[in-house]
């Protein structure tokens, strides 16, 4: 069996040592931002770009573009796309594809991101998995590995990050969590739906960091952000009835998701 490590930084760079050109794979959500944070503060990382995964033609609801670009305009930092074809049938290819091409055009010898744990059937990460298939020195950069999803909260919360919902489903939640910020009380309403959800039994309740896919944000502000990122957002958030998604990954099989509208 594999024995699951992390391929992460050294914990200080000797001495004369350049640092590595670091990229983050980028959504703008919580997980992103914080990786981001201990990237900056990492001595052996030169932290240059954020990297969005985005699907051909698809709109990214959970993350709008604009939003991204916006964060990324108020950290200093250029944001790269690499886009997977729709009609691909082969994700890691292009994945790897993506990440070999940044690595050749910018230099990127460090891909971090804000992955927790395994999620559906993975055995591996899939960014550690893609970095090795790149090679040439291309590794990956895994800060928040299994942290405490209540630390993890704690830890946002501490640092001055303003998040917002931009994403719920249910069972868990419902349209009133779009654009509601997360703090210390939301936190403690999740904590509650978590818990119930075990009284209740079922086989995966609310993970308390949406490591599944329960719900997605984004920041507005944070360390490291020149200025706050403000939002034209519709009062109603647009919903979408799935009947169920038949992927058992990491997108929880929701039948009701409710997103973020943002204004033209």
């Amino acid at each position: 069996n594999y024995q699951y490590t992390t391929m992460v930084a050294p914990a200080a760079a000797a001495e004369g040592t350049e640092k590595e050109i670091t990229a983050i794979s980028w959504t703008g959500g919580k997980d992103c931002n914080l990786a981001l944070l201990f990237a900056k503060r990492d001595p052996t990382l030169d932290v240059r770009y954020l990297i969005c995964f985005r699907p051909e033609e698809n709109a990214f609801r959970a993350h709008p573009i604009p939003f991204m670009q916006a964060q990324a305009d108020s950290l200093g930092l250029e944001l790269l796309f690499v886009e997977i074809p729709k009609d691909t049938t082969d994700y890691m290819k292009a994945y790897v594809d993506g990440v070999r091409n940044v690595r050749d055009e910018y230099g990127i010898t460090v891909l971090g991101t804000g992955d927790m744990d395994l999620v559906g059937t993975m055995e591996r990460n899939w960014i550690e998995r893609c970095c090795e298939q790149v090679g040439g020195g291309m590794r990956c950069y895994l800060p928040l590995w299994q942290m405490d999803r209540k630390e993890l909260l704690d830890t946002l919360f501490k640092e001055g990050f303003e998040i917002i919902f931009t994403c719920v489903k249910s069972p868990f939640f419902d349209g009133s969590w779009i654009n509601r910020t997360l703090d210390e009380n939301a936190m403690k309403e999740m904590q509650d739906i978590c818990d119930r959800g075990v009284k209740e039994g079922l086989e995966k309740p609310l993970d308390l960091g949406g490591e599944r896919g329960e719900y997605h944000t984004m920041c507005i502000n944070g360390p490291y952000y020149k200025e706050r990122v403000v939002l034209n957002v519709n009062c109603e958030p647009h919903r979408q009835e799935t009947g169920g998604t038949q992927w058992q990954g990491n997108i929880h099989n929701a039948n009701s998701i409710w997103t973020i509208s943002l204004k033209e």
